[in-house]
């Protein structure tokens, strides 16, 4: 592949796999290395003249084998804009937008497995086929699990909907 056709696949991929660091590690900045650190493995891969099938789906597998590594410290919790380069188009500012709030508080509460198929099939946008390929299930697993992650995420919201209004009643009543 030539230096080219890298820069170009680079300019095509990094934000997808950029933003699917993101929204799962939640630190830019380790997103960013990660990120680099896939395109890496790829160019390398790439110089050996070995091409894969599907190059977004295999560099989001690459992005998800990265991010499960064990790191030394928690993670916080932290958006600061879109990809470096990246146009601020209202997908990439919802992205920060949603990152602060309660939506994050409610993923966090999802099991591994659920928020695991809710970023690689929502946020990387990858088929239940692509997910199935990448966690080792059946598209019909994925299906399923996707389901039962999002009513999952639907009651812990319910849940957290329903304290913020108990709690406005509640900062009503003190005031009035």
């Amino acid at each position: 592949m030539s230096r080219e056709d890298f820069a170009s696949l680079y300019d095509v991929h990094y934000p997808r796999v950029f933003r699917y660091l993101v929204w799962r590690l939640r630190d830019v900045d380790v997103a960013e290395e990660l990120a680099a650190e896939v395109f890496a493995v790829a160019l390398g891969v790439f110089q050996k003249g070995t091409t894969p099938g599907d190059v977004e789906r295999w560099l989001v597998g690459i992005a998800s084998h990265l991010a499960s590594r064990p790191r030394g410290e928690e993670r916080p919790g932290k958006f600061a804009g879109p990809a470096p380069g990246a146009e601020e188009d209202p997908e990439e500012l919802a992205i920060g937008r949603l990152e602060s709030g309660v939506v994050w508080r409610c993923v966090d509460t999802l099991s591994q497995e659920h928020r695991q198929v809710l970023l690689l099939r929502i946020v990387a946008g990858l088929s239940a086929r692509e997910v199935g390929e990448l966690m080792g299930r059946t598209e019909d697993t994925v299906l399923r699990l996707q389901l039962r992650a999002l009513k999952a995420l639907r009651e812990v919201w319910k849940e957290a909907s329903a304290g913020d209004d108990t709690q406005d009643a509640g900062n009503q009543r003190a005031a009035g």
